[in-house]
């Protein structure tokens, strides 16, 4: 019998045991073994976690731990499964693998930031973290796992974070604001009381650095990558866009290049018949090169039975135990790693604000000119405002020069803000 410890808050717990109970026996035939849910540890302090007996009618048993200290020092529970992540997910982490036991969780943000330490743990102690729900709706764990092991991955891109997706999909459908369609999303449930780990780009930027981590075994350190996330974009910016012949998806992207790994998180300008373009709603996508395989191009709508069935295909690993496997040790941690953007060139989406003067218009046209720069300068005189956007599009060059010729661009009189710089997706 193989027993597992739940750290939950009511929602979560209910949905996960629906899940679990209709997939039992299919569960427990791949995994070999009896399968029992023994513990259940409360992650809300405002509400106790009710029982029913129509939601757990195949886990009678279940006890509510009073505290995490209680269920790691019960010997007969061998795995914990945190649903709901919370500020001790790193504590919880280390002390199931000091305590010799397995952990998955969902939390990308202390598992990216604390990888090398973790494998360190795994190294000197029996326990596993499993993580691949982390990735979810995408079971990209599962085919590196399975897929990958001798390949190697060359050009990753990706969409990762459907709620960001939704976003600007419904803001370029319904011309609204960022605002609004964040209410919109909330009440579809697309989105945490609090989506700021969206909005900023974090949530991508930990799947992306876990996945690195994954595909080059090694341990990157998320600070690196200068992360940018959909904040700031405008229905103006998707207008324009769409005018030139693009769509803006936030998009996070792995490059190797020789010995040199190239990481960013960014909104990109994509062309409109790409296949991530055509990616809309509540779904995540990714397209990748690798070195013994054409592209790969694949998508996934973000759903609670997908996240339940990742964890699913966890919780059977870590009944079989992959300790049986030969375990890689980490490569030496990585030291050329750079942002994409701030080390290779590419063109940029720059939307000016300027004062309605065509002599402003003209010295910025000769700062970029001088530079042999620009591909692209137009503005949009159809505003009935005093002030006039104004978009650019460069040519290749790396964000980090962009920048200095930017705080020249802002000096002169007339420029009010640069509102945003969106790099252009290279087909």
């Amino acid at each position: 019998m193989y027993k597992a410890a739940l750290i939950a808050n009511q929602e979560s717990l209910t949905s996960f045991i629906r899940f679990f109970e209709e997939n039992k026996n299919k569960i427990e035939k791949l995994a070999l073994q009896k399968i029992e849910i023994d513990y259940i540890l409360n992650t809300s302090l405002e509400t106790d976690i009710k029982l029913e007996p129509k939601n757990f009618a195949g886990s009678k048993s279940i006890k509510k731990a009073a505290s995490f200290d209680e269920v790691i020092l019960d010997s007969k529970v061998d795995i914990i499964i945190e649903l709901n992540p919370t500020e001790k997910s790193k504590e919880y982490i280390i002390k199931t693998l000091k305590n010799d036991k397995n952990i998955m969780s969902i939390n990308k943000k202390v598992i990216a930031e604390n990888f090398e330490e973790i494998k360190s743990l795994e190294k000197e102690y029996p326990g596993r973290v499993y993580f691949s729900a982390a990735f979810s709706p995408l079971p990209l764990k599962t085919l590196i796992d399975n897929f990958y092991t001798l390949d190697e991955i060359e050009t990753f891109d990706a969409i990762l974070n459907a709620t960001t997706n939704y976003i600007l999909a419904e803001m370029e459908k319904n011309t609204i604001s960022m605002k609004e369609t964040i209410e919109l999303a909330k009440e579809s449930s697309y989105t945490e009381e609090n989506p700021d780990l969206d909005l900023t780009g974090l949530d991508s930027l930990y799947k992306i650095i876990l996945l690195s981590n994954l595909f080059y075994n090694t341990a990157v350190d998320p600070d690196i990558v200068k992360v940018k996330g959909i904040k700031g974009i405008t229905s103006y910016d998707l207008i324009y866009a769409e005018e030139l012949g693009y769509k803006i998806k936030l998009i996070s992207s792995v490059k190797k290049e020789k010995n040199k790994l190239y990481i960013g998180v960014r909104p990109n300008l994509i062309q409109k018949n790409s296949y991530l373009a055509s990616v809309n709603e509540n779904s995540t996508a990714v397209e990748f090169i690798s070195n013994y395989n054409s592209k790969i191009t694949f998508k996934a709508e973000n759903t609670d039975s997908a996240l339940y069935n990742l964890m699913s295909i966890d919780l059977i690993n870590a009944v079989n135990h992959n300790n049986n496997k030969m375990k890689l040790e980490l490569e030496k941690k990585p030291e050329n790693v750079f942002d994409l953007y701030h080390n290779r060139k590419r063109s940029f989406y720059i939307r000016l604000q300027l004062e309605k003067d065509e002599e402003i218009i003209e010295n910025i046209k000769n700062i970029f000119s001088e530079k042999n720069l620009a591909d692209l300068i137009l503005h949009d005189n159809l505003t009935e405002t005093p002030l006039l956007p104004v978009i650019i599009i460069t040519k290749g060059i790396e964000e980090k020069d962009l920048e200095i010729i930017l705080e020249e661009v802002e000096a002169l009189k007339g420029v009010l803000t640069v509102n945003n710089i969106i790099p252009v997706k290279a087909e």
